[in-house]
């Protein structure tokens, strides 16, 4: 007996007795769509004698289903939407979290970040937000000194006098820092030294001090004891 697929119209061999095993299911060998031959409703089979057929030509032949449910176009279609929804979500909960992730990152670096003078203002409407409090910026490393003099006090025996001139290289405003003064001898070894605070330095009450401005000299002088004869050089060190 011979058979036509209602799907490609392929048109093959078969054999009844498989067919009745099958339950009149065959699979198209050509487009694999599978069907109930022995259904008149459903395709065209063909006597191997007389090459009859018996179904109506008016009939419309009905294809088996091989697409799976979840990959017809409907479906596809609701769940793009679905995704689509979804995806934006997803996003939304990536940008939150790296937002989330960036101002615990300035919460706990803002004494460094606050350096920058472009990312004041908005670490100013963090802290508006989180009720903290932004440091003063500070960084003794823009401190440097431009010019020194240590020699003999003029007036004071066993007294040395440090004439010297530091600038604040940074872009913004920062506090004096404590000047640290230490002497060497000639192995490298520490012999003498102390810290002076700016009301020392400066010769001025703590509470007239003001910030330092960038790029403007500020000259001081400092009477010290002489160390010794011991000392071959000297640092300074701002804290």
């Amino acid at each position: 007996m011979q058979t036509e697929c209602p799907h490609c119209h392929t048109v093959f061999r078969i054999n009844e007795a498989d067919l009745d095993k099958a339950d009149g299911q065959v699979r198209c060998g050509h487009c694999l769509a599978i069907f109930k031959a022995d259904n008149p409703y459903n395709a065209k089979t063909y006597q191997d004698t007389d090459n009859s057929f018996d179904t109506d030509e008016n009939i419309q032949p009905v294809v088996a289903d091989v697409i799976p449910p979840e990959l017809r176009a409907e479906s596809r279609k609701g769940r793009s939407r679905f995704g689509f929804l979804g995806t934006f979500l997803l996003a939304i909960a990536i940008l939150s979290g790296i937002a989330a992730l960036f101002l615990q990152y300035a919460y706990y670096n803002r004494g460094n970040l606050v350096k920058i003078s472009e990312l004041r203002p908005w670490l100013e409407q963090m802290c508006e937000f989180t009720g903290c409090t932004l440091p003063a910026p500070k960084d003794t490393r823009l401190i440097v000194l431009s010019g020194k003099n240590i020699f003999t006090h003029p007036n004071t025996e066993n007294a040395l006098m440090i004439s010297a001139t530091i600038i604040n290289q940074a872009s913004f405003t920062q506090d004096f820092p404590i000047i640290e003064l230490r002497f060497e001898n000639v192995r490298g070894q520490t012999i003498a030294g102390r810290r002076f605070f700016a009301e020392e330095y400066l010769g001025i009450p703590k509470n007239q001090i003001s910030k330092m401005q960038p790029d403007t000299p500020v000259n001081f002088n400092l009477e010290i004891k002489d160390p010794g004869n011991e000392v071959v050089s000297y640092e300074f060190t701002f804290l």
